[in-house]
């Protein structure tokens, strides 16, 4: 049996903009460059990594090709090694050997992904990267990459010509990846530029590589004339930092174990709580025992010999996690000195940023805030993040308050990067003080917009195509449609929505309903052309609509009917009343 998922912390960048409209709204002329070239370095899962045979082909499976990025996950291995376990552990209500057979069962699960000590894939993996603009890349290949990134609106802007995905691997080298992205510029695309510079884009992960890039090439500065990072992961992410250290929320905390973990990955279902309460049949420590005996194997093969994923790991974090995989083992020493280079790339970031601006290169950030981090994080109630990153990570150091507070009636910004009494960096809910960020003119805030998500919103993804290729986006005050400090909405279901409804056979729906929608319709096309956004009003309009093209049979209803959403309420209670007896 296998299950074929894209397992990523990482962000999808999505260009959906209109250029007329939002020019329109703000009295803002756009002046496009359309000579520089722009590098898009993509997030983690955004290029395909393949397993090779013999001959040198990718090898095929029932879905296309093996994949060692998006992971090809066999579970067959893991329920195999572990079941036996499972139930003796069941039956005598102790650990019988089920720690030991979680991480067996794990690592073999996730064996096409195995490296040596070198750091290299003990299977035949390959990772595409195409030295070629995407108006040069195969139709399938471009097709793929446009699945990835919808970027088409950007290569409409800048030209096809001018536009390259460069493609590395997200459980690779960070130091190799560093290296071939030199290269790609200066043999790749350089030589095509007609001004003799290049425009970089780094999103999420791809931050990571930002990082070294400026320490490891500072020659380079003067070739770069913008470097953009969409919510880019600059001090990593918690999530990471608690992999390594073994302080992942589930070990501390049967409230997560129990109840949130489930719901989160399976929503508000019965299905959740029934399994919730199922998990109760093996004594907590036995429980936890075996999750850390799968935390442990998914470190040993998929993180301990990737010094991308240790790129991952937060500053705060790394020191005991270095203590705890990497110190005292010669076999890692190389592993070791690799991200020893890394981590103290990291604290010459400031510096290197700013002596790349000094070159005159334009930088440029978007970040999001005020959501939960994943619930398997320490402390994902109350630090401050966009679900997948801590927020100060991608903010580059800005100050926010814990979820549900402010920072204060009587809080006064810090101004430790701008001190300029005619800025405003403090954000209109009182949660972010960004003139502690590096860059707190030229960084745009989205609140309540999850990482993993932004692809969805078309405000933040049009800011993104602004500040890669207008000339005249110099910072946050440049273009009053684009404040600093904005929300977040998705945007993909009322879109979908909109170009069903225009296509509906509309001859059996009634004068009514068909008035009700195309309002509901006019309502949403009223607020996409908004790049303020309330989040409220346009959440109120997307359900709207979803409603009145419901109540015309155009879209079915897939919202729970009132017998799930009972059957739900009960096993919530049921389950919240078992947690509360072993509490």
């Amino acid at each position: 049996m296998k299950i074929k998922r894209v397992i990523s912390i990482f962000l999808v960048l999505v260009m959906l903009f209109s250029v007329t409209a939002s020019a329109g709204n703000s009295g803002y002329v756009a002046d496009y460059d359309t000579e520089t070239p722009v590098i898009i370095v993509h997030g983690m899962s955004q290029n395909n990594t393949y397993l090779v045979d013999e001959n040198g082909e990718w090898v095929p499976d029932e879905t296309g090709y093996v994949t060692g990025w998006p992971l090809e996950i066999d579970v067959m291995p893991l329920i195999k090694r572990a079941l036996p376990n499972m139930l003796l552990s069941i039956l005598t209500r102790k650990n019988v050997g089920l720690t030991e057979a979680m991480y067996e069962g794990t690592y073999n699960a996730l064996s096409l992904i195995e490296k040596d000590n070198d750091g290299k894939y003990v299977n035949n993996i390959e990772v595409p990267c195409y030295e070629m603009p995407m108006s040069e890349l195969p139709e399938d290949v471009k097709e793929e990459y446009y699945t990835f990134l919808p970027i088409q609106e950007l290569s409409e802007i800048v030209g096809e010509d001018d536009v390259y995905y460069f493609g590395y691997d997200s459980l690779g080298d960070v130091m190799y990846e560093t290296e071939k992205l030199h290269h790609y510029i200066h043999d790749v695309v350089l030589p095509k530029s007609p001004n003799g510079q290049v425009k970089l884009c780094h999103i999420s992960l791809g931050g990571t590589i930002a990082i070294n890039y400026l320490e490891t090439y500072p020659e380079d500065y003067e070739l770069i004339k913008k470097m953009v990072f969409v919510i880019p992961a600059i001090d990593g992410s918690d999530i990471i930092g608690d992999l390594y250290t073994g302080n992942l929320s589930v070990f501390y905390d049967d409230n997560t174990l129990y109840e949130d973990l489930l719901v989160t990955l399976l929503g508000e279902t019965p299905l959740a709580y029934l399994l919730n309460m199922v998990l109760r049949i093996l004594p907590s420590d036995v429980l936890k025992s075996a999750l850390g005996g799968l935390a442990n194997g998914l470190v040993d093969i998929a993180a301990l010999r990737s010094t991308m994923i240790w790129a991952l790991c937060p500053t705060a974090y790394y020191e005991e996690a270095k203590g705890i995989w990497l110190e005292g083992n010669d076999d890692l020493a190389g592993i070791l000195a690799d991200v020893e280079y890394f981590m103290n790339a990291r604290a010459n970031f400031e510096e290197n940023l700013f002596a790349l601006r000094e070159t005159g290169c334009e930088i440029f950030n978007l970040a999001c805030y005020d959501m939960n981090l994943f619930p398997l994080c320490k402390e994902y109630r109350t630090k401050n993040a966009d679900r997948v990153i801590h927020a100060d990570s991608p903010a580059m150091g800005a100050t926010f308050a814990n979820l549900g507070e402010t920072l204060g009636e009587d809080y006064k910004a810090v101004g430790t990067y701008c001190s300029n009494p005619d800025h405003n960096h403090l954000s209109p809910d009182g949660v972010v003080d960004a003139t502690t960020g590096l860059l707190p003119c030229t960084t745009w805030y989205f609140k309540a917009q999850a990482h993993e998500q932004l692809p969805e919103n078309d405000v933040s993804l049009g800011l993104a195509i602004r500040v890669m290729a207008d000339n005249n986006m110099k910072d946050v005050y440049s273009n009053p449609a684009y404040p600093q400090f904005n929300e977040g909405r998705l945007t993909f279901n009322a879109r979908d929505n909109i170009e069903v409804w225009k296509e509906a056979d509309k001859s059996g729906i009634s004068a009514e309903k068909i008035a009700a929608a195309d309002a509901a319709v006019a309502k949403v096309e009223a607020l996409l052309n908004e790049t303020i956004v309330d989040q409220a009003a346009w959440n109120a309009a997307d359900a709207e609509l979803e409603k009145a093209l419901v109540d015309a049979e155009v879209i079915e209803d897939e919202s729970p009917t009132k017998i799930e959403n009972m059957l739900t309420a009960i096993l919530r209670t049921i389950n919240r009343g078992i947690n509360k007896i072993y509490a």
